[in-house]
């Protein structure tokens, strides 16, 4: 009966403090939203090969840029990779680092893409407004580049003779990508 007694006086408090406890949750910010949508716009893709002779591969360079920017926070990140692959081809398993601004670390964004399947796989990690709750998801789409490969071949080629046996490139028209996450 000791225990009854001594616990109503703080039955008012607990009856004071539902309604705040049973308020609806504040309206969510598009910071943080559930799924973000990521644009890749201008992105520029190409690359080049030469062959010293028939069977020799000579100077090699992929080159891939782009500017990314998440609806979640108000700047963007500068995104490029360059391959010295075979043909100058960009494999899933070679990661580059995006830049900010201002280089901050709870701004961090990395891609990969790859060649043959024209995939590009984004990860990013961010805050809104510089807050405590660090956001970091991935997410990938197919960039589909309207691309012209041509190549020269040197006609009066001769082994020793110190000249280049063919040079290929590819250029692709600028394009963009959106990844709804």
């Amino acid at each position: 009966m000791l225990s009854k007694i001594a616990a109503l006086p703080l039955f008012p408090l607990l009856i004071s403090s539902l309604p705040a406890a049973c308020a609806a949750p504040a309206e969510p910010s598009s910071c943080g939203s559930l799924h973000p949508k990521w644009t890749l716009s201008a992105i520029d893709l190409s690359s080049y090969y030469t062959y010293t002779s028939p069977s020799a591969s000579g100077p090699k360079l992929g080159s891939i840029s782009f500017t990314f920017a998440n609806s979640d926070v108000s700047y963007t990140a500068a995104c490029k990779g360059n391959s010295v692959n075979p043909l100058g081809t960009f494999y899933s398993s070679q990661t580059f680092d995006c830049e900010t601004e201002d280089g901050a670390t709870w701004k961090k964004t990395s891609f990969s893409y790859d060649t043959a399947s024209k995939i590009v796989v984004v990860n990013s990690t961010w805050t809104c407004n510089g807050g405590d709750v660090l956001y970091s998801t991935s997410g990938e789409g197919k960039a589909e580049l309207e691309c012209e490969t041509d190549t020269w071949t040197n006609p009066e080629w001769e082994a020793g003779s110190g000249e280049l046996y063919s040079n290929t490139t590819t250029t692709c028209e600028e394009g963009s990508l959106v990844i709804q996450i």
